[in-house]
């Protein structure tokens, strides 16, 4: 039996007691002391259920299967709930679990107040997969006996989640995180837990796993669901500084850096995004990597960082984009001269480019090369997104000539 199986999120891994289930075979009548008492088993009841009993304890499941089918097919009007409920336990060990449910149903409607018929019915259905039903059972058998039996209480739950009905077992697992004795067990309020975020409890997942890290501080999976809540709430600084904490617990994971620069970026902390998107920048780091670490650096006020960033970029692969945002640096820090070669190789890798034209035209108009400067517009003038401020840049450019005491247009 495998307690994984169905929707359980693999966030938070239960670790279900359900599957140390042990089929309990003790008499009923042990552990219902303060419910109506089923009546007494007669001299035959006892015969059989002592011959059932040393046949299953010698693993003879198959004897003792048939002693007790042989009993309950004889006529009679009463059958003990006992005779039912061994059957179903000797035909669950045998791995029958359909027939077993049978058999403690049967039990249950002759004697519907033995916490161990529930139980064990409970099991049966959690091995058929029938989660809903088993957690039912669970459940019932639980109220039977009471608070003394969390471990049932926990087990219901589980079954519970597994059957996509958080919102059942959150009651069962509130009451076991609260019990007035001792300390609750990490299990019931990792599964708790799992209950708040599926029923999209923020405030409450959020003071649960704050409460958990008091506990376990070094469990990487909880800085990242802190990491998450945080998110959610629009608390990105927060989210940022716990998913940093999450990678440093688990360094084999790569993936929190991109998300810790990008939560630093909706912080608006770029100079921290930077750093982060810049622990990305290896051998195989791609064209667009290099291009997002030069922006949270331009965007941080660090424009050299993001300068020399976009050349180790396009060291290694020239692509138009890096070669624009390149210019664009270049232009916002004045030095024209570098811009407008950057545009050039923007238009040599993108022809179709005609931002990038349009901006060499400035860059030459910055640098009183008017002629180079009208080859640009004429050229980004092509383009029907630029083609209005293109000529209006070159008869602008016309108007100096016309209005120029020498009659040209300063040299290149």
């Amino acid at each position: 039996m495998n307690p994984r199986r169905g929707n359980v999120s693999a966030l938070l891994a239960i670790a279900a007691i359900l599957a140390a289930f042990w089929i309990c075979v003790l008499p009923a009548n042990a552990i219902a002391a303060e419910k109506e008492e089923p009546r007494p088993l007669d001299r035959a009841e006892q015969q059989v259920l002592y011959q059932a009993q040393q046949a299953m304890e010698k693993k003879e499941y198959a004897r003792a299967r048939k002693i007790l089918a042989a009993y309950i097919e004889q006529p009679s009007d009463k059958v003990h709930y006992l005779v039912y409920f061994t059957l179903g336990n000797v035909l669950s060990m045998e791995g029958n679990a359909e027939d077993a449910l049978e058999r403690y149903r049967a039990a249950a409607n002759l004697y519907p107040d033995d916490a161990v018929v529930w139980q064990n019915m409970g099991k049966a259905c959690y091995d058929l997969e029938r989660y809903a039903e088993a957690g039912d059972c669970l459940a019932r058998a639980h109220a039977l006996k009471g608070p003394e039996s969390p471990v049932l209480a926990y087990q219901a739950a589980v079954a519970y989640i597994l059957a996509n009905k958080p919102a059942t077992a959150r009651p069962l697992l509130e009451s076991l995180v609260n019990l007035p004795s001792g300390t609750p067990e990490p299990d019931w309020l990792n599964a708790l837990l799992k209950v708040y975020l599926d029923l999209k409890k923020p405030e409450e997942a959020l003071a649960l796993t704050r409460r958990l890290l008091q506990r376990t501080g070094s469990d990487p999976r909880l800085w990242r669901i802190l990491s998450r809540l945080y998110i959610d709430r629009g608390e990105y600084n927060s989210a940022a500084a716990a998913m940093e904490i999450y990678a440093s617990l688990a360094p084999e994971d790569p993936d929190p850096v991109r998300l810790i620069g990008d939560l630093y970026h909706l912080a608006n902390i770029p100079l921290k995004a930077a750093r982060q998107y810049e622990k990305l920048l290896s051998p195989d780091a791609s064209p667009e990597d290099y291009e997002k670490t030069a922006a949270a650096y331009f965007a941080a006020h660090h424009m050299d960082r993001a300068i020399e960033v976009l050349q180790r970029g396009l060291a290694k692969q020239s692509t138009a984009a890096m070669w624009g945002q390149l210019a664009g640096l270049y232009y916002e820090k004045g030095d024209f001269e570098q811009a407008r070669k950057a545009f050039e190789k923007t238009v040599l890798a993108d022809p179709k480019n005609a931002r990038a034209h349009l901006m060499e035209g400035y860059c030459a108009l910055q640098q009183d090369q008017m002629i180079a400067a009208r080859n640009a517009f004429e050229r980004a003038a092509r383009f029907p997104q630029q083609h209005v401020e293109a000529r209006k840049m070159i008869a602008y450019i016309d108007g100096l000539r016309r209005t120029s005491t020498q009659g040209k247009i300063p040299a290149e």
